[in-house]
């Protein structure tokens, strides 16, 4: 698993762990269990849409993309019918990396709510 998905996970598990617990309530406002469920959806929802691109530009058949991918025929369907909550995104990375290609991530604080 790259570092920066093990990093995003566990950061995120920790975080629920202690804000559960009491002890950082206040330091990190709005994590609640639906924000973190939120950022991982938006971030296979952000994978998806790039890997689907990909896919449609290598003009292959489902068939062959999910030979070439080592996945089922109806994965393949899914992913081009925009079904990415299907996947994990450690899977979504898998794709991208079986076709070649190698996901980074940025890491920057989040920027301050507009009032």
């Amino acid at each position: 698993m790259p570092l920066s998905i093990w990093l995003f996970k566990h950061w995120t598990k920790n975080m629920m762990k202690q804000e559960q617990s009491g002890s950082i309530l206040g330091r990190v406002p709005n994590l609640t269990p639906e924000c973190c469920d939120q950022i991982d959806l938006d971030l296979r929802t952000e994978l998806g849409h790039e890997l689907r691109k990909i896919l449609i530009k290598t003009r292959l058949k489902q068939r062959e993309l999910s030979t070439l991918l080592a996945i089922q025929q109806p994965e393949v369907s899914h992913l081009f019918n925009g079904h990415f909550n299907r996947f994990t995104i450690d899977k979504l990375i898998q794709l991208f990396n079986r076709l070649g290609w190698v996901v980074e991530f940025q890491v920057h604080p989040c920027k301050p709510e507009q009032t």
